[in-house]
């Protein structure tokens, strides 16, 4: 999660509040955490993330959200959460599809370039492989000759 504490840390607090906190928070970084590792898009709910994703993520009802307790904290602190993460992303389902389509076609044109490039040092290793043998064979013959000069 990026350094800022979003949810707040309150003492002496409900053992069940400050549990369905950490879920929460949990839920957050590994949201953050699968948006970076699909480089921009969330691969869930179609791309889109909600306060109802987050709460779902976090097994926390939408509806805990709006009590008293976390109203005007808890809720607030989400919903900035939110307009950060968000900013970055495609929220429409076409938009997302054609961020993934081009990422997959981004790595598609990565796969053939590696595959290129393994080719071209099997061919090297080869050519080394055959250069190896020529040297054996000639080391081998200088030791014969070596061996019958003494």
């Amino acid at each position: 999660m990026s350094d800022r504490t979003y949810l707040p840390v309150t003492e002496n607090a409900n053992p069940r509040t400050e549990a369905a906190l950490a879920r929460l928070r949990k839920a957050m970084a590994e949201i953050e955490a699968e948006i970076a590792t699909h480089q921009g898009v969330y691969p869930y709910n179609f791309g889109r993330v909600t306060q109802s994703e987050l709460c779902r993520r976090a097994d926390v009802k939408k509806a805990t959200l709006q009590t008293p307790l976390h109203k005007d904290t808890t809720r607030v602190q989400i919903l900035a959460w939110l307009d950060t993460v968000t900013a970055g992303l495609t929220v429409t389902r076409d938009a997302t599809r054609e961020k993934v389509t081009a990422a997959a076609d981004t790595l598609a044109a990565e796969v053939h370039r590696l595959e290129v490039e393994l080719q071209a040092a099997l061919l090297q290793l080869g050519l080394a492989e055959q250069r190896l043998e020529v040297l054996e064979m000639e080391r081998a013959e200088l030791l014969a000759r070596l061996a019958e000069k003494t």
